[in-house]
């Protein structure tokens, strides 16, 4: 894999989990249509990039907003925030 395939997977798994939270994903069901509407892979390094940026920024703000105890799909079984946070956070 590239740098940029690199870039791009962890862009999708920022605006995933982004998703989940936001939309307060907590079916299987839910977790396939945030899948389905993640972007397309931009064109650019400098696009890829910004997109990076702003899944981010997007991830880090959902999950200072809402408390570990709020009900999101992680895996799929009922699950919570704090089950996401430490998926992504690698704890």
């Amino acid at each position: 894999m590239t740098t940029d395939d690199d870039l791009w997977e962890l862009t999708r798994t920022r605006l995933f989990w982004a998703g989940i939270l936001a939309n307060g994903v907590t079916t299987d069901d839910g977790a396939d249509a945030v899948e389905a509407a993640l972007p397309t892979r931009p064109s650019s390094r400098s696009e890829l990039t910004r997109l990076h940026q702003l899944a981010t920024h997007e991830l880090t703000g959902m999950l200072a907003l809402l408390s570990d105890d709020e009900p999101r799909w992680a895996d799929g079984h009922g699950s919570t925030v704090g089950d996401v946070r430490r998926l992504v956070e690698g704890r």
